[in-house]
């Protein structure tokens, strides 16, 4: 009867431990789901502004042409014709 209250015991602190886990993960997903919605709804605002500006054209050739500048004094890499 030791035996298996022991093993009920390890059995409960593995079982904690993984829904610790689970929380911890389920947690990082509800923010990456927050944030993709966010991103969503910029990028619904900046399609429809380059519609509204009449800048479909422009942003076509920006996209098919922009490279990343490597070589900026900024602390980061951004995309430039």
């Amino acid at each position: 009867m030791a035996k298996n209250s022991k093993v009920i015991k390890k059995q409960m602190k593995q079982y904690q431990h993984l829904l610790e886990r689970y929380e911890e993960m389920n947690a990082y997903l509800l923010e990456l789901i927050e944030e993709h919605n966010r991103t969503q709804e910029e990028r619904r605002y900046m399609n429809d502004f380059i519609h509204y500006k009449n800048l479909d054209e422009e942003f076509s050739y920006f996209k098919e042409h922009a490279h990343e500048d490597t070589e900026t004094e900024l602390p980061f890499p951004y995309l430039v014709l």
